[in-house]
């Protein structure tokens, strides 16, 4: 008898195999970081296509198989490109953000507080106070909190508050952020080097 295991989870992207059939990375909430197959997924009348769009935040269900996780349903919570169809800025923004989480992240290993560090970020990028046009500080202070919660950033008084409270997000924030953008941007440039990945 096969363990089910139910998740929110972020899909990074996909590569199709077969005649229908695709892997996916996923972030998810209580497995972190994993590679899951779908089957006949692209096929039109697949029930789990809606659920798997790149970039959508769905409601996973997993089962282990002998070498890999299988997906057996998904339902979609938010699709990134419909969210924000208007402010392809934001959109850009999560591509990056994205393309940073499979470079930093491997392993399956569980990390709550960055998943929901990053569901914060994207229901704030949805509000109006975050349609001020400053994405670009608004992810510069999401790509601290990663590295932060990964252990790839130094401790730096100037960054308290932007990891001191991971779940706060307001327009002061934001702004606090531009002012230390050449700074910030320097910090964030060093950490990744030093990763080595």
């Amino acid at each position: 008898m096969y363990h089910l295991y139910h998740t929110p989870a972020f899909v990074l992207g996909g590569t199709s195999f077969g005649e229908a059939n695709k892997h996916f990375t996923l972030f998810t909430r209580e497995l972190g970081m994993i590679s899951a197959s779908a089957t006949s997924v692209r096929a039109e009348r697949s029930k789990l296509r809606y659920g798997l769009q790149d970039f959508s935040l769905s409601d996973i269900t997993l089962v282990r198989g002998r070498e890999r996780w299988r997906i057996t349903n998904a339902t979609l919570v938010e699709d990134v490109f419909r969210a924000f169809r208007h402010s392809p800025e934001a959109t850009a923004l999560f591509s990056r953000v994205f393309r940073l989480l499979r470079r930093l992240l491997s392993g399956e290993e569980k990390n709550e507080p960055l998943f929901t560090t990053l569901v914060y970020a994207f229901s704030f990028l949805q509000t109006p106070e975050a349609a001020s046009g400053e994405h670009a500080n608004t992810e510069i202070i999401l790509v601290l909190r990663i590295l932060y919660l990964l252990g790839y950033l130094a401790p730096r008084t100037e960054f308290s508050p932007f990891i001191s409270d991971l779940l706060l997000w307001d327009d002061a924030l934001v702004k606090r952020a531009g002012k230390l953008r050449a700074l910030a941007l320097a910090d964030i440039n060093h950490s990744l080097r030093q990763t080595q990945l």
